[in-house]
């Protein structure tokens, strides 16, 4: 019994604790966005490398146009 005492029920209990102090707190969030809300904030183009974005790059005249586009060529 001394054994479960030990190793067993006094862990468990400390992680229960925790558990319940983790899960009982509640963080200030930002307003939830709902789709039939207008969308307030400018494009944002998410690009793989670290080359400047705008101009054709020779591809192009395309404002946002990264790359060789879907040509299929890898």
């Amino acid at each position: 019994m001394e054994f479960l005492g030990y190793f067993i029920a006094i862990p468990a209990l400390l992680v229960s604790l925790l558990a319940a102090r983790v899960l009982s707190y509640k963080s200030p969030r930002a307003a939830t966005y709902r789709m039939a809300d207008g969308w307030t904030h400018p494009p944002i183009l998410w690009a793989a490398t670290d080359e400047r974005v705008g101009g054709g790059h020779g591809h192009g005249a395309a404002e946002f146009s990264v790359g060789g586009g879907t040509s299929g060529n890898w």
